[in-house]
């Protein structure tokens, strides 16, 4: 398992593959959603390392231990859409997690939404989707970026936030922000099942979740993460990146960031990470600078920690899902090296392990040309699982 280990710091690892693009035929159609804006009050309980390591107070800085326990709770800004008209599958609650540089808006795309955003082709089909902002992101709580925000904290809030979900404890945990389309007593349910999506560093906090609590998940979406042993001998980190202080480099933007955060610099390298050019669609490029995230030591120097992915306990279908030419997980070039049996040791007792490449594109899969022809495939799984 250690060949892991070295792709996780932007997004990683997929199974046989899905090579149908069949319309889910079993979900009614939405033709519109309802959206409540929430701040989440989420407890979160985790053990981490107190690290001894430089401190990241400005652009030149860009990069003892003990462990110390983490009792809080944190706020978190989330969207919760349900479809207008109920279906078969709108009970069936998705949360999405982002990946680093991103926050929710990742899953939600405003530009050319038909193509780009997930929520709008999971209400389609009829599902409920939960999008947040992970810790340090969008209008969610900014945490010390040494001690704070590392990846158990990150794993256990996914944790929490699906337990509470789970629970229908949602509405009467949140405070709500704004409604379109209804009123909040329409987003106050029990979801009957939870499918848990996504990317790349989201999908990683989602398998660390499911090696911790593998019954807590009904199907798992991990896009931007391939299980692959061509990494193992040339891996990337966050260092193959160029960074700046957020503060320093917007410093109304990022006001609230302070030691310890960093942000990749310019679309120049957000374009050498997240796309290729054949399904480069431009404006999507400025709009990934535009909502562009930083990210915390502390989740770059705790993923050192973890030694092995195995989830013994999680009975669920799941599809790893990348890009064709993902510079980050692969160098470029992910056909054919899927291993499988690498997946299988993660996850043996899944009911179903898949994985689908997406035609030319690179990491960043939700934001390049033919996204929705990616959507078609994640959401034809689902159908395709039962669920």
């Amino acid at each position: 398992m250690g060949c892991i280990l070295p792709l996780l710091s932007a997004g990683l690892l997929a199974f046989a593959s899905i090579t149908s693009s069949a319309h889910t035929g079993s979900a009614q159609t939405a033709t519109s959603k309802k959206c409540i804006d929430l701040e989440i009050s989420v407890p979160v309980k985790a053990d981490q390392w107190r690290y001894d390591q430089p401190r990241i107070d400005s652009n030149i800085d860009a990069m003892d231990w003990t462990k110390h326990h983490i009792e809080e709770i944190f706020t978190i800004s989330a969207k919760l859409c349900i479809p207008s008209r109920k279906s078969s599958k709108s009970n069936i609650l998705q949360i999405a997690s982002p990946g680093q540089a991103f926050d929710k808006r990742y899953f939600d795309v405003e530009i050319d939404p038909e193509q780009y955003s997930y929520v709008d082709a999971a209400i389609k089909k009829g599902y409920s989707v939960l999008a947040y902002d992970r810790l340090g992101t969008g209008a969610s709580t900014k945490p010390d970026a040494y001690d704070t925000l590392q990846l158990p904290v990150d794993t256990e809030l996914l944790a929490s936030l699906t337990t509470m979900a789970s629970r229908g404890d949602l509405i009467s945990s949140s405070k709500v922000l704004s409604v379109s389309g209804g009123s909040t007593a329409d987003f106050d349910f029990k979801p009957s099942k939870i499918v848990h999506i996504g990317h790349a560093y989201g999908s990683f906090l989602m398998m660390q979740m499911l090696v911790k609590y593998g019954s807590i998940s009904d199907g798992a979406l991990m896009t931007g993460i391939y299980p692959n042993q061509v990494m193992a001998d040339n891996p990337l980190s966050v260092l193959n990146y160029n960074h700046a202080f957020p503060k320093e480099q917007d410093p109304e933007r990022f006001s609230e960031y302070g030691s310890g955060y960093f942000v990749l610099d310019n679309e120049q390298t957000l374009q050498k990470l997240f796309y290729q050019k054949a399904t480069l669609d431009p404006k999507l490029l400025t709009y990934t600078e535009e909502i562009k995230q930083p990210e915390s030591v502390g989740q770059y120097a705790s993923e050192g920690d973890i030694e092995s992915v195995r989830s013994p306990e999680f009975r669920a279908p799941i599809l790893f899902f990348t890009g064709e030419y993902d510079n980050y997980i692969c160098n470029g070039d992910c056909r054919g090296i899927f291993d499988m049996d690498m997946a299988k040791g993660m996850f043996p007792h899944a009911t179903n392990i898949s994985s689908h490449l997406q035609p030319g594109a690179g990491h960043a899969t939700g934001l390049s040309r033919g996204a929705d022809a990616g959507y078609e495939v994640m959401l034809s799984y689902l159908d395709m699982q039962g669920l």
